[in-house]
């Protein structure tokens, strides 16, 4: 069985009633057609009825059945669709590489930010106490001591439970 004469015959089909073909799809996909030729626009409606539009898959990219129909319809349709992945694919790359850097100096800008207040409180503390005042010193430098190895603490908690997820 040869299954050219049935895509044929489904074309016979369409091109005996465009309009009532071009009212049963959606305002989107009208919208997406209307720069399209008329006959290009009979052989995607073609293509769309040989393959449930519904249908769905996987990944950034349709089957290669599909791929093909849309080369049927529009010139190198197929590439264009794969160039269109293709492009998202390194702009999401793109997006995360950026991500990542800008999370990884947030985090050293923290950490240089945080060792700095530290410093400025232990001499602080260690001022206070040089002039006789033991108990905002001791205060001072024991929070500070404890703050700061509480955060450790926490931190290294937080990166050993992230990679383990």
């Amino acid at each position: 069985m040869n299954k050219k004469p049935r895509l044929e015959k489904e074309s016979k089909g369409l091109q005996d009633k465009p309009s009532s073909d071009m009212q049963e799809i959606s305002n989107e996909l009208k919208d997406a057609l209307r720069d399209i030729p008329e006959e290009k626009k009979k052989e995607l409606l073609t293509v769309f009825k040989q393959y449930d539009i519904r249908r769905s898959f996987a990944g950034p990219i349709p089957p290669p059945e599909i791929l093909q129909g849309y080369d049927k319809c529009i010139k190198n349709g197929a590439e264009r669709v794969l160039k269109m992945a293709e492009n998202q694919s390194a702009h999401r790359l793109q997006l995360e590489d950026h991500a990542v850097k800008e999370q990884l100096k947030q985090s050293r800008r923290g950490q240089d930010y945080g060792f700095a207040m530290g410093v400025i409180c232990i001499i602080a503390s260690v001022t206070l106490a040089i002039f006789g005042h033991d108990t905002i010193a001791g205060i001072i430098g024991g929070s500070t001591i404890i703050g700061l190895v509480t955060v450790f603490i926490i931190g290294k908690k937080q990166q050993a439970n992230s990679q383990r997820d």
